[in-house]
């Protein structure tokens, strides 16, 4: 429970430091735009494309992971459907209903969820988290930027050039090195890795300059920031849990599927609205909460494992 609570305070404070930096001006709103730019067209992919290269392929393996990649494509269709469903009840308005959406669809799997696996589960558990995360991979690129492009009352038609982005590719090319264990040139291995290290420190400063603009007492009066936080936190995972529970017995896939529902909103939404011109301050503000609130949520909800 101490390192779980230990590295969202890392990241935490990694936020304060973007925030401060932003007030003191050495940060603007054009550096952060460009940054949103580098991490989702460099240190973003790499990150991807270097999370396939943890373990050789084995028969054994491959059902495991195709259970896996199965498993968490239904997730991601049933929590995108109830998604909709559930801002059309709230009667969110066209401005917000893709934010609260991205919200209960796309968790922070990447960003904190892999820390957290990695302090409860061991390594071991990475390369399980890389699989479960491939659907998002793909879909927080398409659907996700779907999501948070619609403001206002701007007409938002979906294309299939969506599908074709950094994101997408590197999902694609890490999946061919995975398929046919095909190991990267050391230099090269590294040099991704190290350039993909890079997305969680860059996308916290950036979280961080963002919420400068959050103006306290409408997050406050926010219910419905809440409410989606809550459902993201708490009521998603313990789904996921009974489900996965009725289909395997393997603890280390049960505990990767559980621990990375179990994240709050992910820090992309942030960096696509920033990108595609959407509701970055309300994105900002969901993922404070929900950060804020995981704070509680995860120590507490790894105790059902």
């Amino acid at each position: 429970m101490s390192l779980i609570v230990n590295q969202i305070l890392v990241l935490f404070i990694i936020i304060l430091l973007g925030f401060v930096l932003r007030k003191m001006n050495i940060i603007n709103e054009l550096l952060i735009k460009k940054l949103s730019e580098l991490l989702l067209k460099i240190t973003m992919p790499a990150l991807i494309i270097s999370s396939m290269q943890l373990k050789q392929v084995d028969q054994a393996i491959l059902k495991e992971c195709m259970f896996i990649f199965v498993f968490s494509g239904f997730i991601y269709i049933g929590s995108i459907l109830f998604a909709i469903i559930l801002t059309k009840v709230t009667k969110c308005n066209k401005a917000d209903e893709g934010v609260y959406r991205f919200m209960l669809v796309f968790a922070n799997v990447g960003f904190m969820g892999f820390p957290v696996l990695a302090a409860t589960l061991g390594k071991e558990a990475l390369f399980y988290g890389a699989i479960f995360n491939l659907p998002f991979n793909f879909l927080v690129y398409t659907i996700g930027i779907y999501f948070l492009k619609k403001k206002n009352e701007e007409k938002n038609d979906f294309t299939w050039k969506m599908f074709i982005n950094p994101g997408v590719v590197a999902v694609l090319i890490g999946l061919v090195l995975f398929v046919f264990n095909i190991k990267l040139p050391f230099a090269l291995d590294k040099a991704l890795s190290m350039v993909g290290d890079l997305t969680v420190p860059l996308s916290m400063l950036i979280i961080g300059g963002v919420l400068t603009s959050i103006h306290l007492k409408e997050v406050l009066s926010n219910w419905r920031i809440y409410l989606f936080s809550l459902l993201r936190l708490i009521v998603f995972p313990l789904m996921v849990l009974y489900i996965v529970r009725a289909f395997t017995s393997n603890e280390l896939i049960i505990g990767t599927a559980f621990i990375l529902t179990a994240m709050p909103m992910a820090t992309n939404g942030v960096i696509l609205a920033e990108q595609y011109d959407g509701n970055a301050r309300l994105a900002s503000e969901s993922i404070f909460v929900s950060t804020l609130l995981s704070i509680i949520t995860i120590p507490v909800i790894a105790l059902f494992l």
